[in-house]
């Protein structure tokens, strides 16, 4: 029985796209892994969420908040304590001290790509160190890992062009919409009626559901909004932070802000409801590494409208439609052919279903312990 470890401290909704695909790794790993013994570290805040019912999985607090000079710190040592076999970090920042054996999840390069306006508001000589700290953490997590996950091809091939990472130390596990996946949703009116009123939303309207960095582009969709008739509403389902603020300054500053619907953290059985009731969801961001929300959105019957680059294509295929998105008029058009044409949205919202099917997190976990055996095969 191998010793592997799993760091957890994203897990849960404070982690975000991370934090979902730890919960949905462990939560398939418990179910297909009866062999290997699982040690997860978790922080205080979210040591309560995660309560393993396979025997063989054993929670472990690991209190230091990513990014900080405490993980660094006191990660390595905790985890030599356990002795083991191998680790697996599901985000880039691998402690630069720890010496054991290790596989990394890189999920996107978007600091790489995007700088400061990937998600930061700190003054330049900040910014610029926390800028170089990544790039090392990054560098030294590709190098040492003696596999990275990516969850797209994209990714990968990001990897092999613009850092050198050999192309076969690289393995592919794009992730799932299992818990999203319902054809069959069709909420009652009580029930609309109630979510609708608890975020004071009205319909008809456009949704996007994530964080609001800026390379998520969401003025785009706000400069879209300013052209298409008054009583189309814009549902932004995001965290209440600078970020979010910056987005209702925009939207005064183009006269939608009445428009504008900021509802801050949903649980999933209402977004769901919110999904499934709008015309569309907008995904126009300029750098995804998988781009989850959009398979989430088409597991509940709610049409996509993606930005045509990065991942998004790949992962979306011929179940989006696609926009320029540098362009808010193309993106009125895709937002006004749904409107003037039923049988397209019909037709997205079916291929949608068909899509989301593809994916699935146990797949993803299978693919992922058969790393880990391979791994740690190689020193036996």
């Amino acid at each position: 029985m191998d010793r592997i470890g799993i760091d957890a401290r994203f897990y849960g909704p404070e982690g975000t796209g991370i934090g979902r695909y730890v919960e949905k790794l462990l939560e398939n790993l418990e179910l297909i892994d009866q062999k290997n013994e699982y040690f997860v570290f978790l922080r205080t805040s979210n040591f309560h969420l995660y309560n393993p019912k396979n025997p063989n999985f054993t929670k472990i607090k690991a209190d230091a908040r990513w990014y900080s000079v405490k993980e660094q710190v006191i990660m390595p040592a905790i985890l030599v304590k356990e002795k083991l076999d191998l680790v697996h970090f599901p985000h880039f920042n691998v402690p630069l001290l720890y010496p054991g054996k290790f596989v990394v999840t890189i999920h996107d390069l978007t600091k790489s790509n995007f700088g400061s306006s990937a998600a930061s508001t700190k003054i330049a000589p900040v910014y610029l160190t926390k800028q170089n700290i990544y790039k090392l953490t990054l560098r030294q997590a590709v190098t040492r890992a003696k596999i990275v996950f990516t969850p797209s091809q994209y990714v990968k091939t990001q990897l092999v062009t613009n850092m050198k990472v050999d192309s076969k130390k690289i393995a592919v596990t794009p992730e799932g919409a299992d818990e999203f996946y319902e054809p069959q949703l069709s909420p009652s009116e009580g029930k609309i009626k109630e979510v609708f009123g608890k975020y004071s939303v009205k319909s008809p309207y456009v949704i996007f559901v994530g964080n609001t960095y800026p390379y998520k582009n969401i003025k785009v969709l706000l400069e879209s909004l300013a052209q298409i008739p008054t009583d189309l509403k814009f549902v932004c389902v995001s965290p209440r932070n600078s970020f979010l603020d910056r987005v209702i300054r925009e939207a005064e500053e183009l006269g939608v802000r009445s428009r504008l619907i900021t509802p801050g953290f949903v649980p999933d059985e209402e977004l769901k409801v919110l999904l499934n009731q709008a015309l569309c969801f907008v995904f126009p961001s300029l750098s995804e590494g998988f781009g989850l929300p959009g398979l989430e959105a088409m597991g509940v019957g709610c049409p996509v409208i993606a930005a045509k680059a990065t991942s998004l294509p790949e992962v979306y295929a011929d179940a989006a439609i696609y926009f320029d998105p540098r362009d808010p008029k193309e993106l009125v058009r895709k937002i006004n052919s749904l409107t003037k044409e039923p049988k397209i949205r019909n037709n997205m919202v079916a291929l949608g279903y068909q899509q989301v099917r593809k994916y699935s997190w146990k797949k993803m976990a299978e693919e992922t312990l058969g790393v880990y055996n391979q791994v740690l095969e190689q020193n036996k």
